[in-house]
């Protein structure tokens, strides 16, 4: 699990700094060019998926199955640059289709680009032989350009178009870097029609690049429908609200992409290794996921305030929404992974079908009457059932492991957490923060909270062998 946090740190890192990238773009934009800006993302975000055809998930689990590395590589770079290139292609004859927002029609197709490099990234390699300082590294490397970029020029709102040519550079620098570390370690790759049949790796690909479609759609439909509904102004605003998330998702979405090969290996080596991974993940999860919902919802409107300024204000209450929603991402997170390094991803795909079936029809029907609110509220209530139904099926069919018994303390600790940062309300807001995250933890050594007691074992361990 060492590896797994290696990487959930260094991509932290990087998530950092695209998230200080996009705060200044949106003070430097201002809300409507933002909007535009976010909504393009949400848009690619769906073609980037196209392009990859869930073969990078697959592609991991089978190097950390011991597959042929130079065979498998050759076969995935050549489906995903098909891939990649059929995704451009719906990309730009969809354009017509989209809002006449201004310079949309012109950063989607620039934005486009990194289909492509996508297509060529070999991180997939490195993270499916578990070496995860590599594929951190990559990470850092492609936010760092991204952001130096970023600050460079975006400094007014008619510098939109240098923000997909910023992306675009992060991500060949962060391919080059897989490339040439690929290079010293295997040799070269060549892009053979041999081997594996396309039709073996696309199946089983395709229904998890569904399910990650689906998820996406659980994050972002309502971005897309807030563009098409109502203004890019109100895209910008609700945007703003998604961007702390972001960040509070960071560590576990990296957590989560380092833990499905060590699943991966586990589920072959037996059930009693493989449940008690599970167990460790969703006791850690819920650790960090309740007091996430709780102080998410205190502080709110100072994060806001602080972060975009007084005209981002309307971006408050979603906030205080998605709170609850990204503590059950962080939840189901654990029996998503599980189900796919268990082979059944036909399970996390009812799931994710069910959850966004949902998240669209209440979309549809909150959004024209509650605005960026309603869209809020329907993520949240689509995450309750996806977080149920990837549980129940897990225990069902897979093992029995239950996620009630780790949230109690958790609970009661955010409770007092949540107390202390109403009381101490006039102190400014990071002090706030800090001294509610001390009684949180506090209260969960006190409860003898098994997470938190192995890491003070652990922290007095290092410190008796070093002193």
């Amino acid at each position: 699990m060492s590896a797994v946090f290696r990487l959930s740190i260094g991509d932290f890192l990087a998530k950092t700094l695209y998230f200080l990238a996009f705060i200044f773009m949106a003070r430097m934009l201002g809300v409507s060019a933002y909007g535009v800006l976010e909504f393009s993302l949400s848009i690619l975000a769906y073609f980037l998926l196209l392009g990859d055809a869930g073969l990078e998930l697959w592609a991991t689990r089978e190097a950390a199955r011991g597959r042929d590395i130079p065979a498998l590589a050759g076969r995935i770079v050549l489906l995903r640059l098909v891939s990649a290139g059929v995704a451009f292609a719906v990309l730009v004859a969809l354009l017509p289709l989209l809002p006449a927002y201004p310079g949309l029609r012109v950063i989607l197709p620039l934005f486009g680009g990194v289909l492509f490099v996508q297509a060529l990234n070999l991180k997939w390699v490195f993270m499916g032989r578990a070496e995860m300082n590599r594929v951190a590294a990559g990470l850092i490397i492609a936010q760092i350009v991204f952001a130096l970029l970023v600050f460079a020029v975006v400094h007014r709102p008619d510098a939109l178009l240098w923000v997909p040519l910023a992306r675009l550079a992060g991500d060949l620098a962060m391919a080059g870097y897989f490339w040439r570390l690929f290079r010293r370690r295997f040799g070269s790759i060549g892009l053979k029609t041999g081997g594996l049949a396309a039709s073996a790796v696309l199946r089983p690909a395709l229904t998890m690049g569904l399910s990650s479609g689906l998820a996406l759609m659980s994050y972002n439909f309502d971005m897309v429908l807030l563009g098409f509904l109502l203004d890019a102004q109100h895209v910008g605003w609700y945007a703003a609200a998604y961007k702390p998330i972001t960040v509070a998702l960071g560590l576990p979405v990296s957590y989560f992409l380092g833990l499905f090969p060590v699943l991966s290996r586990a589920f072959v080596a037996g059930e009693t290794e493989f449940r008690g991974i599970v167990a460790r993940s969703l006791r850690l999860m819920t650790t960090f996921a309740v007091p996430v919902a709780a102080g998410g919802t205190v502080m709110a409107r100072p994060i806001i305030l602080f972060l975009f300024g007084p005209v981002y204000e309307p971006s408050v209450l979603p906030l205080q929404l998605l709170c609850w929603a990204a503590a059950l991402i962080m939840m189901r997170g654990t029996f998503r992974q599980a189900l796919n390094a268990a082979g059944q991803q036909a399970l996390d795909l009812r799931a994710a079908a069910s959850a966004v079936g949902l998240n669209v029809v209440l979309n549809l029907l909150f959004i024209p009457r509650y605005g960026i609110a309603g869209a809020a509220i329907a993520t949240l209530l689509a995450e309750v059932l996806w977080f149920g139904m990837s549980a129940y099926l897990f225990n069902r069919r897979v093992a029995p492991v239950a996620p009630w018994p780790y949230l109690l303390r958790p609970i009661l600790a955010a409770a007092v957490m949540a107390a202390v940062l109403l009381w101490l309300s006039p102190v400014y807001w990071p002090v706030r923060m800090a001294i509610g995250g001390t009684a949180y933890f506090a209260v969960l050594l006190a409860l003898g909270d098994a997470e938190v007691t192995g890491w003070l074992a652990s922290l007095r361990k290092v410190y008796a062998t070093r002193f």
